[in-house]
This record gives structure tokens, C-alpha cells and sequence, in this order.
């Protein structure tokens, strides 16, 4: 398709947003009066709200609980371990409207993930470049997420991944998590296009357009575990950027684990329909 079809959104903070008109874009509110002024007079373009440091404005949840308007938030946290608690004020804005949580790989993540799907809310983890204990942080998280049957929300980017290796086409880790910014084009507060950095000299020359596949592309001709590794096609070389040099072994430990419940889960419907289409061509006695 092309770009007419489907134009970039534009993510950028609340005054940058005015301009938008019909435009797609998701505007980032961090106050109770900009929260409150795309609530009662959304433009056509709005996809939905990033709000960031607020989770704690009890006022303003009460607001979103009684607007007219149905604009969707994606609450932000910056600190899961401090922030989680906070989670409740989402409940009464959540009966009335759609409400992510999104928070980064982080001490808390699980008990943040855990109270986030004790309320049924959706909820979108961003993993960066893990260290060790944000990755124990994330295998913990996941295995709740897989084995909790309570869980009916999904937990990105772990849904997301594993509907990938069901084969669904879910798209890579830039998608699920909107980083890639031919789909997502973040702006700074001075209106500068925020283009996607790498720590590599040699990558100096890869901008915005098609970053994804020049940044895969660059890694698998330098050589880097990219080049071999099974998870290339959900990953995108996700976790090699900013740093290239990034060890995924942790990383993969993960992919694995989702991988095995997708093979799982590919069995189980195998099964189910083995004994669906038994079921059916079973004789049936003849009847008068």
C-alpha cells in the first residue's frame, strides 16, 4: 500500500499536537488541563492520548472517568516498583474508554503486569536493551503471563510474539511495540523528527526511512548474531539497537520460552482437530 494509504502517525507533545487537524497522531499530555482538553474536544486526527506522569493525579482520573468523549490513553510509567499501586485510578476511566498501561523493563514490571491484569488491563512493556535483572524481571513476567489463567488482556510484546510463532503475522518487535518510525514518526518538543540513534559509527547513515531493514541489514553484514539467529524475523535486530554490541543471550532465553508455548499451543489445536475430524467420520448406527 502506499504511503497516501496509510500515512505515518505522529507522536508528539500536547501544543505540536494542536496543528494536527485530520492527520493520524497521538498527542502526549503530562498535565490535567491537556489531559482535559483532548478529552472534551478531541480533533478528527486523534488516535489516542500518551499520558505520561500522571498516574498519581487522582483529579485527573476522576475527569476521564466522566468525559463524553471515548479517546483512548495509553498511561505511561516511568517506575513500575513506585507506580504500580496507582494502578486502581484507572478502573473507573476503564469502564468508559480503552486504557494501556505501557512501562519499561524495570524493578516492579511484574507486580505492575500482575495488578494491571488483576484489573483487565492491556498492557505494552518496553524492553530496551535489558540488563540481567530486568530480564529475570521479564522471564517472570512472561511466565505469569503464559501460565496465570486468569490473564485475559494482552501483555505486549509477549502476545504479540507468541501469535508470531503461531503463525499469525503479528509483524517485529519495532511494530508491536511502535518503534518503528516509518509507522511512528516521534516528534521532540522543538518539532524535530526523533530519529532513531545508534551507538555504531558506521550506521551513521541510516535515517528514519526504512530504519528497520537497513539497521537488520547492516547487522547481519557485520556479522552480528542476527545473521543466524532463529527469532530474526519477529526481532528485527529490536535488541541491538541503540548498542549493537548487545549480548542476547538473555534475549533469546526468552524467545524460547515463548517459542516452546507456541509449539504448545500449535499442538494442542493439532489434537483438538485430529479428534474433531475422528468425531465426524465415526459410523453412526443406522436409525428407523
Amino acid at each position: 500500500m502506499s504511503e497516501e494509504a496509510h500515512p505515518p502517525i505522529s507522536v508528539l507533545p500536547s501544543a505540536l499536537a494542536e496543528t494536527q487537524g485530520d492527520g493520524p497522531f497521538v498527542a502526549i499530555v503530562r498535565s490535567r488541563q491537556e489531559l482535559c482538553r483532548w478529552l472534551n474536544n478531541p480533533l478528527p486526527g486523534l488516535r489516542w492520548l500518551q499520558v505520561e506522569g500522571m498516574l498519581g493525579d487522582e483529579e485527573a482520573w476522576t475527569e476521564a472517568a466522566h468525559s463524553n468523549s471515548n479517546v483512548p490513553l495509553d498511561v505511561v510509567l516511568s517506575d513500575p516498583a513506585l507506580e504500580f499501586s496507582h494502578l486502581y485510578r484507572l478502573v473507573d476511566a476503564y469502564a468508559v474508554r480503552a486504557i494501556r498501561v505501557t512501562m519499561p523493563a524495570a524493578p516492579g514490571l511484574t507486580k505492575a503486569i500482575r495488578l494491571a491484569a488483576a484489573l483487565r488491563l492491556p498492557v505494552r512493556v518496553l524492553p530496551g536493551q535489558p540488563s540481567f535483572a530486568a530480564l529475570e524481571e521479564l522471564q517472570e513476567a512472561l511466565q505469569f503471563y503464559l501460565h496465570e489463567p486468569t490473564v485475559d488482556a494482552p501483555v505486549e510484546f509477549f502476545h504479540s510474539v507468541l501469535a508470531t510463532m503461531c503463525d499469525s503475522e503479528a509483524g517485529s518487535l519495532w511494530t508491536i511495540l511502535e518503534k518503528d518510525p516509518d509507522v511512528f514518526r516521534h516528534y521532540d518538543a522543538d518539532g524535530r523528527i526523533r530519529v532513531p540513534r545508534t551507538s555504531d559509527p558506521d550506521q551513521s547513515e541510516i535515517t528514519s526511512a526504512g530504519f528497520v531493514e537497513n539497521h537488520l541489514s547492516h547487522l547481519i553484514a557485520q556479522g552480528a548474531e542476527c545473521a543466524t539467529c532463529p527469532w530474526q524475523r519477529p526481532c528485527s535486530g529490536y535488541f541491538k539497537w541503540p548498542d549493537p554490541a548487545y549480548s542476547c543471550e538473555g534475549v533469546k532465553r526468552l524467545f524460547l520460552t515463548i517459542q516452546t508455548a507456541g509449539n504448545e499451543i500449535r499442538q494442542d489445536v493439532a489434537s483438538f482437530a485430529a479428534a474433531d475430524e475422528g468425531a465426524l467420520s465415526e459410523p453412526r448406527q443406522a436409525t428407523r
